[in-house]
């Protein structure tokens, strides 16, 4: 360059960077630049949050104050800057309870690359301006309320890599997305695709796509899903979903296009498939296949399809649970040498335990729940995998036999579940490393103090209901200081509540029903500030109904003291339980008045408050009549839990989901995080509403 032209750009430069510095803060009189966002670009989130309400106060730092430290919007939460220019390249507002609508002030951030509304309560259409912000590499509108069409203007947004439009949108067409060249990930779950003849070739003409999610997508109407022209292209796709869309076997002849060596993981989930073809067995980089809930399947043709290429070598996990296999399982299971991820869960293997499992040495993860085995466990199937189990689910077979020893075959955070089944004895050995243990719904008696030999203790969920358990529930909790769901419910355990238990700073769930607890309730349980249900009915605990937990209970949303011997008044700390929507304290020995203030209780107004001494009865309420069982048919039959049914669905398909989903080298790029997270959120707030309104549900039925 000449050394003219080179000192006058120079000069420039150094002028042009002063005047943005100046334009951007200023210096102060030492001369240092003290760099903060513009006004413009402070006004334009303010605008943004004026339209919005907060009820969590997440944008409380956005503030319109000129103190120094609030008014650089580059510090408040959600907002990221570029350090050089400190303008705003991110929003990020990701689950802060958000209602309202987008505002168009947004166009005034003209260096935004990333906006993230993911999981507010964000309503309205989809906005059209979006399709202007043309500089933004991700976009995601998921988890919120907006519907109608993806606007066509969203084309405008050539850089876009990430878009997650959001369930409840829809598209006219897809012409749209055929401009969108760098996009590698592209999630439209729930978004109708039914009228989008050769969406095929649109997928196949963006050529850096590596994460496509169609789920729900209602993929099975298209009529055209491709043209001719597409037969010879290729796919660089990773990770590909199709899940719930009631596709059938002739889905396959447009699969495979979308499919090549590069495909790590597919899910086929929730369909009507009655097989695999023998070119999916191809797939040299196939780590996880998910083929859940789908129709009648030939075992035998399956395996054979499957393990007739590179895929036997390939394949790591496997989900084919809830499908109905026709035919015995073949010795082709053995020819996947690397699989380590086993779910055949709901798939009859029974009524003989599959002793062809002892034979595949790499399994960290085994679900062959409710298979109607009737058998015992083979001899050595608890020295086949030492240390190395991460998730084992023998649940709801009839599998009987003493008492297994649990100590050794376990690896971190790993989870046991064993209810519903004939298992006897006394519970002896457990692993510490265990996260989650249910041995619910089986015959187990004797004591529980092996749980003083769990140290240090991970357990987050423990349940042994519905067992013959007897004795004292021991004074050494201290070391479970992440168990948040504790059920004990239908044994015989007596005793008072030891004053450990108020180690159990992370405790959500405590169910103690139908044993014969005794004593006053310890004060120690104050510090289970955490507690969301309390359920202590049919047991003999005494005294007066404890004014701390109104004081220290603020999260209590069930809290049943029913068939007790508490006396005395009803304590008026109880109306201080904001939340509480389940409230029986029946059944006991209380004396006084009903506090009027429990009508300040506004999530208990529809039938929360339950039995004597209200002189209404709910309907078919019989005076004195013993609450039914719960968990217990009237004509004294046995249901599962509903409750543990959707945890347990909770802990085993979000686990299985998110462990397959997380293995293909998700936890390497920031894509493969996001999708995990969302699905975990979702299936999460899921199973949290389903529990909820279980219990609901669950607390009326039974004292009707």
């Amino acid at each position: 360059m000449n050394p003219c032209v080179f000192v006058i750009f120079s000069l420039l430069l150094l002028n042009a960077e002063t005047t943005t510095s100046n334009q951007l803060g200023g210096g102060d009189d030492n001369g240092v630049i003290m760099r903060k966002c513009s006004d413009k670009e402070r006004h334009a989130l303010l605008d943004f949050k004026a339209r919005l309400q907060d009820p969590d106060e997440t944008l409380s730092t956005w503030r319109a104050e000129e103190e120094e430290e609030e008014e650089d919007c580059c510090k408040w939460r959600g907002v990221t800057c570029k350090n050089q220019t400190h303008y705003v390249t991110q929003l990020d507002v990701d689950g802060f309870g958000l209602v309202g609508e987008i505002s168009n002030s947004l166009l005034n951030l003209s260096s935004l690359n990333h906006l993230s509304l993911y999981r507010n309560s964000f309503h309205g259409t989809i906005p059209t301006f979006i399709g202007s912000m043309t500089r933004l590499r991700y976009l995601d509108l998921s988890g919120n309320s907006l519907y109608g069409t993806i606007p066509p203007e969203f084309g405008n947004l050539t850089n876009l890599v990430d878009l997650w439009p959001g369930i409840g949108s829809r598209v006219e067409n897809l012409d749209w997305l055929s401009h969108l060249s760098h996009l590698e990930s592209l999630v439209m779950d729930g978004i109708s695709l039914a009228k989008q003849n050769y969406w095929v070739d649109v997928i196949l003409s963006l050529r850096k796509l590596s994460w496509l999610s169609l789920d729900g997508c209602e993929l099975s109407q298209v009529m055209y899903p491709y043209s001719s022209s597409f037969l010879n292209s290729s796919s660089s796709i990773k990770y590909l979903y199709l899940g719930n869309n009631n596709l059938n076997s002739s889905m396959y002849r447009w699969l495979f296009p979308l499919t090549s060596n590069t495909l790590d993981a597919l899910d086929l989930s929730g369909n009507m498939l009655d097989g695999i073809p023998k070119d999916l067995g191809s797939l040299c980089s196939l780590e996880y296949l998910s083929f859940h809930r789908n129709s009648v399947v030939k075992f035998p043709d399956f395996l054979n399809n499957l393990s007739s290429g590179c895929t036997s070598l390939t394949l790591q996990g496997l989900f084919a649970g809830h499908n109905r296999f026709i035919g015995t399982l073949s010795n082709e299971i053995l020819t996947f040498k690397n699989l380590s991820i086993l779910d055949m869960s709901s798939c009859s293997l029974g009524p003989r335990f599959p002793k062809w499992i002892q034979k595949i040495k790499n399994l960290t993860y085994i679900d062959i729940a409710n298979n109607g085995i009737s058998d015992t466990i083979p001899l050595g199937f608890w020295d086949m995998f030492p240390s190395q189990l991460t998730y084992l689910n023998l649940s709801s077979n009839n599998i009987s036999g003493n008492a297994p020893d649990l100590s050794s075959n376990f690896n971190n955070n790993s989870r046991i579940d064993l209810s519903s089944n004939r298992f006897y004895g006394s519970i002896t050995n457990i692993s510490s490393t265990v996260t989650s243990l249910n041995l619910s719904r089986n015959k187990f008696y004797g004591g529980i103090s092996f749980l003083c030999q769990i140290v240090p203790g991970f357990l987050v969920v423990l349940d042994l209901s519905h067992n013959f358990l007897s004795g004292q529930l021991p004074d050494c909790l201290c070391h479970f200081k992440e168990l948040k769901i504790l059920n004990l419910e239908h044994n015989n355990l007596s005793g008072r509540l030891p004053p450990s238990i108020a180690s159990l700073i992370k405790l959500e769930v405590l169910y103690l029903y139908k044993n014969n607890f005794s004593g006053e309730l310890p004060l120690s349980l104050k510090n289970c500030t955490s507690l969301s249900f309390l359920n202590l009915e049919a047991n003999k605990f005494s005294g007066n109904v404890p004014v701390w937990i109104g004081e220290n209970l603020s999260r209590l949303y069930v809290l049943n003291l029913r068939s007790n011997s508490f006396f005395g008044t009803i304590p008026l700390q109880l109306c201080q339980l904001a939340n509480l929507q389940i409230l029986d304290l029946s059944l006991n020995n209380l004396l006084g008045t009903i506090p009027s203030c429990l009508d300040n209780l506004t999530s208990m107004v529809h039938a929360g408050l339950y039995g004597p001494p209200l002189t209404k009865k709910c309907d078919g309420d019989e005076e004195s009549e013993a609450p039914p069982v719960i968990g217990e048919r009237e004509d004294g039959g046995e249901d599962i839990d509903e409750l543990w049914g959707w945890f347990y669905i909770g802990e085993g398909t979000g686990f299985v989901t998110g462990f397959w989903i997380s293995c293909g080298a998700l936890l390497l790029n920031r894509r493969g995080r996001h999708a995990f997270f969302h699905f975990y959120d979702r299936f999460k707030d899921l199973v949290y509403v389903k529990v909820m309104v279980f219990f609901a549900n669950l607390q009326r039925v039974e004292h009707r």
